[in-house]
């Protein structure tokens, strides 16, 4: 960027400061939380779900509108035409062909409904739409957990590949040491065969190297469909805390806290709601009624009329063909059907649970053993160098154990990260990968993250 002499230094201290706010912020690490919480936000799904929540609170409040009054204002005026004994009786000539009379209609009405007792229709509806809205509730919760594992696994992705590079820079470093070494030995001691075979193996670093970053571009790829922003700089996450001591601990507390089995128990909860709805068919309904009428020049009459009712009025269907004994065994068949759902549920979550375990408990023993593996593959390697040195070892030993430690390097990268993966992929499988990561939801959704919540 160019100045004019003539602003002075001072006129680029805007620029400066500006420069820096953008650098720091920019330098900012992102933890697995902020990257999670951001997917959470911006995912089309949840707020899919989190909208299809939203309209069930109305749903709860339209069956709700059945225990209060409804009121009904009707009006109107126009032509009447009217044939009937009061018109035959007004007319003069008793012999007169003409026995109609013509009017110009007025009238309004207005009634007042409450229902007394409807065979619990309207308290079934409500506690059906209740467990819809609770059901919606909770795929909201599945769904962001779904979304904040993948987020995860994008993260930890993306951390692993930046591993593996640096990995794989260091290897080059290695190689490119190696061959100055062969290099500086000369004549005395180097053959050109030597020379051939160190940097033979030192373009195969750097083949490596290309590869590791071709891997870490595609996981960040990944990791910004997923996530969409893609930080600077990555923090990595410490292990969680709060994980189960077995798998049966998993299992339980998965059947307590898992947002689909809570899905499942709102299903239950409201086929058994449909059925309640269904007995009220074989019970009678009353209604308390109040209403006033007034009208002018109606049915042929002239003058103006007044009417007011208060009546209690009751209904009860003696038979509509079979309509409603269908439709109670439809309903009580329903509830069986929601709970081999929800069984079935259980069985998945359970295997599910399982699965993360084994892989929880396997993956903390292999990252022993691999880290071991790499410790001994680098005491190995400098063993080696110091021998190649003296002469007692032959360059193909020498590269060999490089290989060996990258090698190991790599292994334990792998099972470092995928362990780190796996012990979050086990919290989702139990339901709580939000509620320990305190992630956050949309705010009009009360699924809750906290166990008493939840």
């Amino acid at each position: 960027m160019k100045m004019q002499k003539n602003k002075g230094w001072l006129a680029v201290v805007p620029f400066l400061a500006s420069t820096l706010a953008i650098a720091t912020s920019n330098v900012q690490a992102a933890t697995l939380t902020d990257v999670v919480n951001n997917a959470i936000a911006t995912n089309p799904e949840v707020l899919i779900r989190n909208s299809a929540a939203s309209a069930k609170t109305d749903e709860v409040r339209q069956a709700r509108s059945g225990y209060l009054p409804e009121v009904n204002l009707t009006a109107g005026a126009g032509f009447e035409n009217s044939r009937n004994a009061t018109t035959i009786g007004n007319n003069d000539n008793p012999y007169s062909a003409t026995k109609d009379q013509n009017r110009t209609r007025r009238e309004a009405a207005i009634t007042l409904q409450q229902m007394i007792f409807d065979g619990f229709a309207t308290s079934s509806e409500v506690d059906r739409q209740k467990a819809r809205k609770r059901a919606a509730d909770f795929e909201v919760c599945s769904s962001a957990e779904d979304i904040g594992l993948q987020a995860t696994e994008a993260y930890t992705n993306v951390m692993k590949e930046k591993a593996l590079v640096a990995n794989a820079q260091a290897n080059v470093d290695e190689h490119e040491r190696i061959v100055e070494l062969i290099r500086q030995r000369g004549n005395s001691m180097g053959t050109e065969a030597d020379v051939a075979q160190a940097e033979s193996r030192l373009l195969l670093a750097h083949a490596n190297l290309i590869s590791a970053e071709a891997s870490l571009r595609d996981s960040k790829t990944v990791f910004q469909r997923v996530v969409g922003n893609l930080p600077s700089q990555f923090m990595k996450p410490g292990a969680p805390s709060g994980l189960p001591g077995t798998a049966d601990q998993a299992v339980a507390m998965a059947e307590q806290h898992h947002p689909i089995m809570k899905i499942t128990k709102a299903d239950v909860a409201e086929a058994q709601a449909q059925y309640e709805a269904s007995k009220s068919a074989f019970l009678p309904t009353f209604t308390a009624e109040l209403g006033a009428d007034w009208g002018k020049d109606q049915n042929g009459g002239k003058g103006t009329t007044y009417n007011h009712t208060a009546m209690v009025r009751m209904s009860f269907n003696l038979y509509n063909g079979g309509a409603d004994s269908a439709r109670k065994s439809q309903t009580s068949k329903l509830i069986n059907e929601a709970m081999e759902i929800r069984n079935r549920a259980s069985r998945q979550i359970t295997e599910e649970v399982r699965l993360s375990w084994v892989a929880v408990d396997s993956g903390a023993k292999r990252l022993v053993q691999l880290k071991s593996y790499e410790s001994n593959a680098k005491k190995a390697r400098t063993l080696y160098s110091e021998q190649f040195k003296a002469g007692a070892r032959t360059l193909l030993d020498l590269l060999d154990s490089q290989n060996e430690y990258f090698s190991a390097g790599n292994s334990r990268v792998r099972a470092d990260y995928d362990h780190l993966y796996s012990q979050y992929r086990l919290l989702h499988s139990e339901g709580l990968l939000l509620r320990q990561l305190e992630a956050s939801l949309p705010m009009d959704n009360r699924c809750g993250l906290t166990v008493a919540q939840i």
